[in-house]
């Protein structure tokens, strides 16, 4: 949803009981908000855009939101990844290269994180986006390891399990437990 939105990591989650849930709704249902782009974005014309979230990711790092948008051309940077679906109407988007694709209702498209896309909106565009924040560099490592011993960490419990399995891990390919190590294998993830 771009790096200006409420989405994401700041929008409120609800209670725990809650997310675990899940979250069920149809696209028409959800409370649209006024969402306006960032004036220094616009290149022409005066698009109007309002979304709303679906869900977010226990862990903050996902979430999955409507959005809708008026004709204009823009600028959108991207500080997040994001998967779009698009529900109606038509965009031309043309990333930093020049490289131009047209996504229509029932296309798909992804935004790699840190970029930024032109995005020409001649009458209407509504789409799902799905948006994921990146894992730091510094804890892709732990959470690979994590991922392939099968180890998950639910929330409020102790990590013990997992710090053991990726110690051990760890020692089978030789890397040394360091102070670094131990602080990442601690974190939740």
């Amino acid at each position: 949803m771009g790096s200006q939105t409420m989405f994401g990591a700041d929008a409120p989650a609800g209670t725990l009981a809650q997310q675990r849930e899940g979250a069920f709704a149809s696209t028409g249902d959800l409370p649209m908000q006024n969402c306006p782009i960032e004036p220094t974005w616009i290149r022409s014309g005066a698009p109007q855009s309002r979304a709303a979230q679906h869900s977010r990711a226990i862990d903050g790092l996902a979430s999955t939101n409507v959005w809708e948008c008026t004709g204009g051309t823009f600028e959108w940077y991207y500080d997040w990844e994001e998967t779009v679906l698009i529900l109606e109407g038509q965009v031309r988007v043309t990333s930093a290269t020049g490289r131009v694709h047209v996504l229509r209702a029932g296309d798909i498209g992804y935004f790699p994180a840190n970029t930024t896309w032109l995005w020409e909106v001649d009458g209407y565009v509504r789409k799902v986006a799905f948006c994921r924040k990146q894992v730091p560099v510094t804890l892709r490592f732990a959470t690979r390891v994590l991922a392939r011993l099968n180890v998950t960490n639910r929330a409020g419990e102790a990590c013990g399990a997992a710090t053991a399995a990726l110690r051990r891990a760890m020692a089978r390919i030789g890397l040394r437990d360091t102070s670094a190590l131990t602080l990442l294998m601690t974190l939740p993830l």
